[in-house]
């Protein structure tokens, strides 16, 4: 059973290069170490919304065993932690880790083809973070799984991954996507009826969603 580990950093102070020196020392010490010890990096966003400083790492894993070993063996990684203890006395650093479960519509073909396309320049993401009824995850999976083959036909979104978290707030869903246009014209318009029924049933299960917009960092793979 695949298992997903998002982390979620917050660099401290804001401004300055800072986040610049973050984001190097992650790309030359940090991912290194990860792949060493066993992590499978799917990706790694500046969130560029919300709270500013802010990073998301999304990692994989086989099983829960498997991230187990990984954990322990970059937490023994001694290059690693010189490395860390010389950034850590520059910044103050806040981690938010979330386990999850892949969601039955955010199928590995997806995940693949996002991987495997290279394109000429960093591609738009947004994750959208649903807040599901307890008992209402099915239906919420048969309607996001439905509303992401539309998208994907309307060239409006396209869904990399999505995955359900283990941890915190139950019935926490995050969906992972790219805008093939990029972003487009924020105005406000009237929605038009929207994605009709499909909307409805959506809404009916988890009434609430984030939106949070992310740009690839230099050592994500899906870019």
């Amino acid at each position: 059973m695949t298992v997903f580990v998002q982390a979620i950093h917050t660099i401290r102070p804001i401004g300055g290069a800072i986040f610049d020196r973050w984001v190097d020392v992650y790309g030359t010490d940090v991912v290194p170490a990860m792949q060493r010890s066993g992590f499978e990096l799917v990706g790694a966003w500046k969130r560029s919304s919300g709270a500013l400083q802010q990073d998301l790492l999304l990692a994989r894993f086989d099983s829960l065993a498997a991230y187990e070993r990984a954990g322990e063996a970059l937490r023994k990684d001694r290059r690693l932690g010189q490395s860390l203890g010389t950034l850590l006395a520059e910044m103050q650093l806040g981690e938010e880790v979330t386990l999850a479960q892949a969601t039955p519509y955010a199928t590995e073909q997806r995940l693949a083809k996002a991987l495997a396309e290279k394109p000429a320049q960093p591609r738009q993401y947004v994750q959208a973070t649903l807040h599901a009824r307890l008992g209402g995850q099915a239906a919420a999976y048969d309607a996001i799984g439905k509303i992401a083959d539309r998208l994907e036909q309307a060239n409006a979104l396209q869904l990399v991954v999505a995955y359900e978290a283990s941890t915190g707030v139950r019935g926490t869903i995050h969906d992972l996507w790219v805008l093939p246009q990029g972003l487009r014209d924020l105005s406000y318009r009237p929605s038009g009826g929207g994605l009709g029924e499909l909307e409805t049933q959506l809404r009916a299960v988890a009434p609430e969603e984030e939106i949070t917009y992310l740009n690839p960092l230099p050592y994500s793979p899906l870019q």
